[in-house]
C-alpha cells in the first residue's frame, strides 16, 4: 500500500505527467476495484453490492468527502465493511470528513453511529437486550447503586417533558445479569467538546453531533459502557480506533496504524482559508491520490 510519503512522491511525479491519453482513476474506481476485498472483510454481515451503492452515494452527496484523500476513504469504508456497519445518516456509521493542518488535506474518518453500536452489541450473541434512553426534567428517574441496582424511569406524558437531563444504557446478558450506566448531560457535552467534530473555535458542533446530538448522546453512554460488555476482542479492538485517519487498507484494520493528521472539524462549505485555496484542484488532487492508491 506505501506510506503516506512513498504516496507524495509518486503523486509528484505523476502530476508532472502531461500525457492526456492517461484517464484518471476516480475514487469511485478505486472502490469498485476493491470490490472482493470488502466482501471478504464484510463476509456475511451484509451485502457487499448494496454496502457498495450506499457507500457511493454517501460520498456523492457530501461535497466535502468528495475532497477527502483517496487513502483516508478507502481505509474507513474498510473499517465499516470489517464490522458489517453501513455508512450513512440512516445507517450504522457516518464517514465524517475532517481538515488536516498537518498533511494539508481533508481526510475521512469512520465514526459509529448509536445504530451501529447496538447492533455490534446484539451480533455478539452474548447480549438477549440493549437499549439506551434519554431522561428529561420531568420525567421521573430515580437509580440506586447498591448490591441490589435499582432504576425506574416514568416519562412524562401529561405536557412537556422538558430539556434534557441525562441518558442511561441498560443490557441484559444471555447468561443472565445485566449492567447499567448513567451519564449527566454535563458528562456528555465534556465528550461533545473534546471530539474531533467540535469546533473549539466556534464553541459548536459539527458532523454527527451538530445533526444527531441526542443519538451520539446514547451513544455515548454505550460507547463508556462498551468495555464491561461480552463483546468480541475483534470489533473491540476496531471500535476503540472510530475515529482516527489511516492511510492503508488491511485484513484486520486493528492493526493499521493512524496518522497524527492534527484534524480539526469542517462543515460541507469550510471557511478555513487553506480550503479554500484548494478546493478547485481538491477534485483533481483526489483522483491522483486514488490512482496512487489503486498502484500501492
Amino acid at each position: 500500500m506505501g506510506n503516506p510519503q512513498d504516496m507524495a512522491g509518486k503523486l509528484a511525479e505523476r502530476t508532472g505527467n502531461n500525457s492526456p491519453e492517461k484517464k484518471e482513476t476516480t475514487i469511485f474506481d478505486l472502490i469498485e476495484s476493491r470490490k472482493n476485498q470488502f466482501a471478504q472483510a464484510a463476509g456475511n454481515n451484509m451485502d457487499v453490492n448494496k454496502f457498495l451503492r450506499i457507500a457511493t452515494f454517501c460520498i456523492r452527496t457530501n461535497p466535502t468527502l468528495m475532497k477527502c484523500s483517496a487513502p483516508s476513504l478507502m481505509s474507513a469504508l474498510m473499517q465499516s465493511a470489517q464490522l458489517g456497519l453501513e455508512p450513512g445518516v440512516l445507517g450504522h456509521c457516518y464517514l465524517v470528513p475532517f481538515w488536516s493542518n498537518k498533511l494539508k488535506s481533508f481526510e475521512a474518518t469512520f465514526i459509529i453511529s448509536y445504530k451501529g453500536m447496538i447492533e455490534l452489541a446484539r451480533r455478539s450473541g452474548n447480549i438477549q437486550s440493549i437499549a439506551a434512553r434519554i431522561v428529561y426534567e420531568n420525567d421521573d428517574f430515580q437509580f440506586e447503586y447498591g448490591l441490589e441496582e435499582k432504576l425506574t424511569h416514568k416519562p412524562c406524558v401529561n405536557g412537556e417533558r422538558g430539556q434534557m437531563k441525562l441518558v442511561y444504557m441498560i443490557a441484559h446478558f444471555t447468561g443472565g445479569g445485566h449492567y447499567i450506566e448513567v451519564m449527566s448531560k454535563a458528562e456528555i457535552d465534556t465528550v461533545m467538546m473534546s471530539s474531533k467534530s467540535y469546533d473549539n473555535s466556534k464553541k459548536q458542533a459539527t458532523g454527527p453531533w451538530k445533526d444527531h446530538y441526542e443519538e451520539m448522546a446514547k451513544k455515548t453512554v454505550i460507547r463508556r459502557a462498551w468495555k464491561y460488555l461480552p463483546i468480541s476482542v475483534d470489533d473491540a479492538r476496531v471500535v476503540e480506533q472510530e475515529g482516527t485517519v489511516k492511510h492503508e487498507i488491511a485484513e484486520d484494520m486493528s492493526t493499521v496504524a493512524w496518522i497524527d493528521a492534527e484534524a480539526y472539524a469542517v462543515e460541507e462549505d469550510p471557511e478555513h482559508q487553506d480550503a479554500d485555496n484548494q478546493e478547485s484542484g481538491s477534485a483533481t488532487n483526489n483522483e491522483n491520490q486514488a490512482d496512487l492508491f489503486s498502484q500501492g
